[in-house]
């Protein structure tokens, strides 16, 4: 939505906000100007910023195609999915799992926007709902346990994927994000297993630096955090090979890269075992 002058009920344009930054990084047009602005000076910063967004959101797809197909998991929970773009949980889905069932948590009210005009695309052929958006905060787990759309389309009984990629930079240290992790981790059976990528000032510290003024700068949250503090959002659920490594690294498609910590990011795939 380049054209600032369309905008749905309920969107605050004048704040930027991660999702729309993305969605601009990946070249998509669900993005404005406060949005653009914030992520040209994230730019300056780390020129390489596009193609971080790239490695988060191929990640997700890697991580989605392994806990479908060697875990055989047939319903996640992507908390912090943004706005939909080819290569999300829900595209990735329906190609490798179609059976699935997928619940996408945002708090942005452009992705509520996109669920309902995307309807059709959301369903199975029977009418039922195959991916439901719930606009919920992750800082408020027990909430978005509890919700009503999430209850009607998961069965916590059964292993689910939780997908949290690039998005708990966005909850600061005295918000504890490690417990409201937890939360959710509780809450989920054996056989369920986690996906997080995480910035990391560790691979450069000086341009993490910049980043991080330059989103104060914009009134956003971000916190870098290191392998370590990475790690323990992980609690004592069994890391899948090759654990905690640079996002890049995890599963990679083809040939190892060249330089893995190109990407700013720690990522990780772990199972919870019985």
């Amino acid at each position: 939505m380049t054209n600032d002058q369309s905008v749905p009920p309920g969107i605050d344009t004048r704040l930027p906000h991660s999702a729309r930054m993305y969605d601009y990084w990946l070249g998509g047009s669900s993005n404005f100007a406060a949005d653009r602005a914030l992520g040209q000076a994230f730019e300056q910063a780390i020129p390489s910023i596009r193609t971080m967004a790239r490695e988060n959101r191929r990640f997700l797809g890697r991580a989605v195609r392994y806990m479908a197909g060697e875990a055989g998991i047939r319903q996640f929970l992507d908390i912090g999915t943004g706005v939909p773009a080819a290569g999300d949980t829900h595209s990735v889905t329906a190609i490798v799992a179609p059976d699935s069932r997928v619940v996408c948590v945002d708090n942005d009210p452009i992705v509520q926007a996109h669920a309902q005009a995307h309807a059709e695309s959301l369903t199975t052929d029977d009418g039922t709902a195959r991916t439901v958006y719930l606009k919920a905060d992750l800082r408020r787990p027990d909430e978005l346990l509890a919700a009503p759309a999430l209850t009607a389309a998961l069965d916590l009984d059964r292993p689910v994927g939780l997908l949290l990629v690039a998005v708990l930079m966005l909850v600061t240290d005295e918000d504890d994000p490690w417990a409201h992790v937890a939360t959710l981790l509780d809450a989920l059976p054996p056989g369920s297993h986690v996906a997080i990528t995480h910035p990391s000032q560790d691979f450069n510290p000086s341009a993490m630096a910049d980043v991080v003024r330059a989103a104060e700068q914009g009134r956003m949250t971000l916190v870098p955090r290191g392998r370590g503090q990475v790690e323990r959002f992980f609690g004592d659920w069994e890391p899948v090979d090759p654990g905690i490594v640079p996002v890049m690294s995890w599963h990679p498609e083809s040939e190892p890269p060249t330089d893995p910590n190109a990407a700013y990011y720690w990522a990780g795939v772990a199972r919870k075992n019985p």
